[in-house]
């Protein structure tokens, strides 16, 4: 009878651990027959609702005794080189069969492309894992939101490159064609980090959202009125992001282009006229700032509410 080598043993365990921490984190997970450097493909999930984007993920099982020190992990160059330059994310998990513990890397994170074109380091590489990185259900959580966040990011930046070229040359149908993918990315964006709730037909501004705009607008200087406005929106996307993505942070890429779509949502040109009104009213220019908040010297206490 044929024996079943000791590490191939290693690695089923590894691979089905690893697997069953990003199932219950409720993403979707297929096992890759074809294996050219990757063992998962991670299809992410939020809320039911499926991402584009998707992680792949490297396995490395092992039994040493990894309470004192963990082993590194020896890859190619050439691999490394090849996730760094995937458009996806790419994790590699070293996995403790024994102790039913893992711990994870970013490997386009380590090394520079440039010195990994050129051949800098050798032809092997060592990944090294830090105790402090360990992978579970938590991690599994942040890099599923790093992943949809990095995704976001890419497709907006480079919408908006085609949009910017297709308005240079007047190419109607393209203009609409890379209008239609910001606005439709950066919805999908909005909703995830519950800066709109979606209802029937579309979405609207979640409550949460405008009272942390507004919250901010407070502390801005309302006689300049497109920066006020502006900054608020924009310190209030980064906060609803940082609040409600496993504390990943937003590229400025894609919070640029949130607050553009959602900017007019919110500030209706009503609403401005009134705002305007108000500042030209109570805050004169030249006022001082106190406390974060611009009062007039013979304004009442009670209007400073």
């Amino acid at each position: 009878m044929p024996n079943r080598p000791v590490q191939h043993r290693i690695a089923s365990l590894a691979v089905a651990a690893v697997r069953q921490v990003w199932n219950r984190g409720g993403h979707a997970v297929d096992e890759i027959q074809e294996d050219y450097g990757e063992d998962l493909l991670v299809q992410i999930c939020l809320n039911g609702r499926m991402d584009p984007a998707r992680i792949w993920v490297q396995v490395k099982g092992t039994e040493r005794d990894t309470s004192k020190k963990l082993p590194t992990v020896s890859v190619s160059s050439d691999q490394v080189l090849r996730w760094a330059r995937t458009a996806d994310l790419v994790v590699v998990v070293l996995w403790d069969v024994n102790a039913e513990q893992g711990w994870f890397i970013l490997p386009q994170d380590q090394f520079d492309q440039a010195d990994l074109a050129s051949g800098v380091g050798g032809h092997k590489l060592n990944l090294k894992f830090s105790r402090e990185v360990k992978f579970d259900i938590d991690a599994a959580e942040r890099l599923a939101w790093a992943a949809r966040i990095e995704h976001a990011n890419r497709t907006v930046v480079y919408a908006r490159a085609g949009l910017t070229e297709a308005v240079e040359m007047n190419l109607e149908t393209n203009k609409h064609f890379y209008k239609g993918i910001i606005v439709s990315t950066v919805f999908n964006f909005a909703v995830s980090t519950m800066l709109v709730t979606p209802v029937e037909g579309g979405g609207r501004l979640s409550e949460e959202f405008m009272l942390l705009v507004w919250e901010h607008f407070k502390n801005e200087d309302p006689t300049l009125m497109d920066e006020a406005t502006g900054r608020a929106m924009m310190l209030a996307v980064f906060q609803m992001v940082a609040d409600y993505s496993a504390g990943n942070g937003a590229p400025l890429g894609i919070v640029k282009e949130t607050c553009e779509v959602l900017y007019p949502l919110l500030f209706s040109s009503e609403l401005l006229a009134i705002l305007a009104g108000y500042t030209e009213k109570y805050y004169p220019k030249g006022q001082q700032v106190r406390g974060g908040f611009i009062f007039p010297a013979d304004r009442a206490e009670s209007d400073r509410a």
